[in-house]
């Protein structure tokens, strides 16, 4: 089962490394991490995205409470919390398929980035399983580069 944990931790050098080690010490996979500043000045959040059962969870959020710098960490449980991800693709896009690829973009709340005479590149923002459905709607298209930012949540 795909859990999202909430960090807050010191804006300091070393942090998020300490973060990681933690979970690779120990075996545990991570599924995506985003990190970035938050509402308060020096500190900064950390969105894990990892998987396992409740035992596993409740291991994970005590282990990362004994690190240094780390504030605050929170389950967030889906019901309880708002997650959302960016998704950055650039497509082939002659111009026998863009008009297709255009309105698939704006069917999805997509942005279009840049068009050139090889290429379409756009944005996409939602939720995990959107961009997973994103991603296999524009495999038609062979799909020259993708990049996704991890899930960034916030509760209710």
């Amino acid at each position: 089962m795909k859990h999202l944990i909430s960090i807050q931790v010191k804006d300091r050098f070393g942090t998020l490394a300490r973060v990681v080690e933690m979970f690779t010490s120990r075996g545990y996979n991570l599924d995506s991490v985003c990190t970035g500043e938050s509402e308060v000045p020096g500190v900064h959040k950390i969105t894990l995205g990892t998987s396992g059962d409740d035992k596993k969870i409740k291991q994970i959020l005590k282990l990362l409470k004994n690190i240094v710098y780390v504030y605050k960490v929170t389950h967030l449980e889906p019901e309880q919390s708002f997650s959302a991800e960016l998704m950055l693709v650039k497509i082939k896009a002659p111009e026998t398929l863009r008009s297709k690829a255009l309105e698939l973009i704006q069917s999805l709340g997509g942005e279009v980035l840049e068009i050139n005479h090889l290429a379409l590149t756009f944005q996409i923002t939602g939720s995990a399983s959107k961009l997973d459905g994103a991603t296999e709607v524009f495999r038609e298209f062979e799909i020259l580069e993708l990049a996704r930012t991890g899930e960034a949540a916030i509760h209710k």
